[in-house]
């Protein structure tokens, strides 16, 4: 695959809603992105990721859109959007946006149009029968919603307010081309397909199997026509310029996920199986970085966190408050082969937020299943446990940035409870404070932007000792030797290499938690 200029960059995921609030109404919001533009050029970031703003009734946190081509007024205007483009690109700032493909919310005017009415236009942007399968929501239940008029049922992979696109209609195809090319000329760079192998190309099929009680998905995604659909939907939009495609595929099979990247397709592809460890095994990180190197076509994405998943320094830390692994794991998400995601905050170490009863869960998708499981006889504490596992309200909480109150993330009372507020996490805080956590991130991208074999160079060497990952980089001008340890003190295996250490000491023994990079500026290492 031939490099592209994201392939130099390091991006930011940007959670809106809990960024910044820029007006004091306790949400996040442009304006308040707007104004921290020169925080994320000072990071040393080039690219944003930006989840959903589109108008939304907010069942699925803005995962279910009633309006592509719109920004939802909690969030600002057009206008709005149109000045955070012109000064993230004055600031060599990228925007990527989220682009939902394989529904809408059941407010959108398609939808609304096609509910109890056969004869509407927009009926078969739909999928509705009057014999559902057995094919199960991946939040629970059914998937399949019954009409109130007409007997039919309509389809739902998510929540039943989330109504499944029929993407055997070539006028669905045409109608999100459209909406694709409205955020090309706003000025984005690129897009994030949400769920893309989730798309229904090929209709419903058979009933999916079960095993050990759970139904298996076989049928209802990765259907055999979604590669062709990809294909095209990629072909037009590089047909545009040059835009960087990212896929999130749901599948942990590797092969699976391999299957949408590639030079007529996404140029990368999510992989959770390294991202969303649950807690920390350095033997686990180095068979997924492994697996990624051999099985992947192209570049891997590298991120620890995101909106989806409680927050790394959460899930990695030895103790409370721990940033010595999470500064060792951000060395190698910035100096491994990839393409780097920070999620925002995890630049401080923020962590994770824990609500304290139910009426403190804010995500869907806690909410039921804490439902399910008084439903399914447990007490009010162990179903809140389980929500608490599978909610995405972790990571949501709004960002503090300095020790004002709420966090100085807003003037009002936020839209939902911050996780902490203390000096040693709030952001402009730490960008201040010699030696934290923030500034070793400034300096890990820094140099990654001036050494092009931590962004263009491949693997000579990726090896594990004990607790120790270590590895050789090379480009055509630069060879770069990475030692990070996890574990108790390593010898170096660099020790003797006459070349500059960039980061660490050039000591004969590596302690825990502790990095070595060296470069050499030549052709290639022999």
């Amino acid at each position: 695959m031939n490099p592209g200029w994201w392939q130099k960059s390091v991006f930011y995921q940007i959670y809106l809603p809990s960024f910044f609030d820029g007006n004091d109404d306790g949400l996040g919001d442009f304006p308040g992105l707007l104004s921290k533009v020169d925080y994320l050029a000072s990071l040393g970031i080039s690219g944003l990721w930006i989840t959903p703003f589109y108008p939304s009734p907010l069942v699925d946190n803005g995962y279910d859109i009633s309006d592509y081509c719109n920004v939802d007024p909690r969030f600002g205007t057009l206008d709005d959007f149109r000045h955070l483009v012109a000064a993230c690109h004055q600031k060599g700032i990228k925007i990527v946006i989220d682009l939902v493909l394989n529904h809408v919310s059941t407010a959108h005017p398609w939808f609304q149009d096609a509910w109890n009415n056969p004869a509407s236009p927009y009926r078969d942007f739909f999928i509705f029968t009057s014999t559902p399968n057995n094919w199960h929501a991946f939040f629970s239940g059914s998937a399949w919603e019954k009409e109130p008029d007409t007997g039919q049922y309509y389809y739902h992979k998510f929540a039943p307010e989330q109504a499944d696109l029929n993407w055997r209609n070539p006028d669905v195809e045409a109608q999100i081309l459209s909406v694709i090319d409205f955020w090309i000329a706003l000025g984005v760079d690129g897009f994030r397909f949400d769920v893309i192998n989730f798309l229904t190309t090929d209709g419903i099929g058979q009933d999916n199997p079960f095993a050990d009680g759970q139904q298996l998905h076989a049928y209802d995604i990765n259907q055999p026509a979604i590669l062709p659909t990809l294909r095209r939907l990629c072909r037009y939009i590089r047909q545009r310029g040059e835009f960087f495609l990212i896929g999130e595929v749901g599948s942990d099979d590797l092969e699976v996920i391999s299957r949408y990247q590639a030079a007529d397709l996404m140029d990368v592809v999510f992989n959770f199986n390294l991202g969303s460890l649950k807690t920390f095994d350095v033997d686990t990180l180095f068979i997924q970085l492994q697996a990624m190197r051999q099985k992947q076509s192209g570049l891997p994405t590298l991120f620890f966190s995101s909106h989806d998943m409680p927050r790394m320094a959460g899930r990695f830390g030895e103790y409370p408050g721990d940033t010595d692994r999470a500064r060792a794991v951000m060395i190698l998400q910035l100096s491994a082969q990839g393409v780097p995601f920070i999620f925002q905050g995890e630049e401080a170490g923020v962590n994770n937020y824990v609500p304290a009863s139910e009426a403190m869960l804010i995500d869907i998708q806690g909410k039921t299943r804490y439902r399910t499981a008084i439903a399914e006889g447990k007490t009010e504490a162990e179903a809140l446990q389980v929500a608490i596992c599978h909610s995405r309200d972790a990571s949501r909480a709004p960002l503090p940035w300095n020790v004002a109150p709420h966090g100085g993330f807003t003037r009002a009372s936020p839209w939902m409870p911050l996780a902490e507020i203390n000096a040693a996490t709030c952001l402009e805080v730490q960008r201040d404070m010699p030696g934290s956590l923030w500034q070793d991130y400034q300096q890990m991208i820094a140099l990654r932007a001036s050494t092009s074999a931590l962004w263009a160079g491949e693997y000579r060497l990726l090896a594990q000792e004990n607790q120790c990952i270590h590895f050789i980089r090379e480009s055509d001008d630069t060879c770069v030797w990475v030692s990070i340890n996890f574990g108790d003190a390593v010898k170096n295996p660099w020790y003797e290499i006459p070349a500059p250490v960039l980061v660490g000491e050039n000591t004969p023994w590596i302690a825990k938690n502790h990095a070595i990079i060296k470069r050499s500026c030549h052709a290639k290492a022999q």
